[in-house]
């Protein structure tokens, strides 16, 4: 099924907390899961290798989830937070 990627590249970095820091976030459009992991080896390979502390997640722009009142699938952005979430009771009780 083709649908929105979004890609996140992490570079190694000592001075960050977590280890590494953010440098790049792009969003691909109209993508299976295939095609995006033949995009994934392609960039490690050219651009961004592993070789140099670099690393790429990719996962699906939107999701879908149920609307804890009505029953309804909706589509929301993967990185809504919990209390903007319509399937999550703090949502509601807000």
């Amino acid at each position: 099924m083709k649908q929105s990627h979004t890609m996140y590249i992490y570079k190694a970095d000592r001075r960050k907390k977590t280890g590494e820091r953010l440098v790049s976030t792009t969003v691909w459009q109209n993508r299976d899961s295939a095609e995006m992991a033949r995009e994934v080896r392609e960039l490690q390979y050219q651009t961004w290798p592993v070789s140099q502390g670099y690393r790429i997640e990719t996962v699906p722009t939107m999701k879908t989830v149920t609307n804890l009142m009505s029953g309804k699938e909706i589509q929301i952005p993967h990185d809504t937070p919990r209390s903007c979430d319509p399937s999550s009771e703090l949502y509601w009780s807000m």
